[in-house]
Order: structure tokens, then sequence, then C-alpha cells
């Protein structure tokens, strides 16, 4: 059984294809939100901006407005980075299902 299997996750996550930019103290880049839950968020990377666990990032988006958090993971092209829990950061989260959500959903990917 694959480690992913195992993880517990503290909420459900829904896969995205929202672009946006992520931005270090390293440099910035655009890319892909590949997955999205109320804790954090899945980002594919366009170019290598040198990111690592740790550190503090920005990410940018129409959707989702201005979102920051730490890196936890990184893996390839992908880092997976917990979002600072605000009021603010739970309204964007919210506004994107309210009103972006349900427009990706009726059109095919």
């Amino acid at each position: 059984m694959a480690f992913r299997d195992n993880v517990q996750r503290l909420s459900p996550r829904d896969q995205t294809q929202i672009t946006g930019k992520v931005t270090c103290k390293t440099g910035w880049t655009n890319g892909i939100v590949k997955d999205l839950s109320s804790q954090g968020v899945c980002f594919q990377l366009l170019f290598d901006i040198g990111v690592r666990s740790g550190q503090e990032v920005t990410i940018e988006s129409e959707q989702l407005g201005h979102l920051t958090g730490i890196v936890r993971w990184c893996r390839g092209d992908m880092i997976g980075v917990k979002l600072n829990l605000s009021s603010n950061t739970a309204a964007q989260i919210s506004s994107y299902y309210k009103f972006f959500r349900d427009v990706e959903m009726r059109w095919p990917a």
C-alpha cells in the first residue's frame, strides 16, 4: 500500500486548474493550483525558482486573490503550501467555491 493511501487529510481537497503566480524570496513564476483545500494548495511551478521547504510564499490568482503560506514539501515542479489561516483566507477560498468552482465544473476540461 502506498504512503499516500495512509495519509489522513485535515480537510478535503478539490482538483483545480487555477492559473496563478507564486512568489518567494528567490523569485517568482507562473503556474497552476492543482488542488485546493481550506488548509493548503498544491502548486505546479512553470519554472524552477529555487523554492524550498519552510519558505514563505505568496500565491496570486484572479479566482483566489492573494494568499500567503509556508512551503511544506517540494517534489520536482510541484510544491505543497500550508496556507496562513485567517478570516481573509477563509473568505477568499469560500468566494472561489461560490463564484468560480461551479463555472469550472460546467465546462469540459
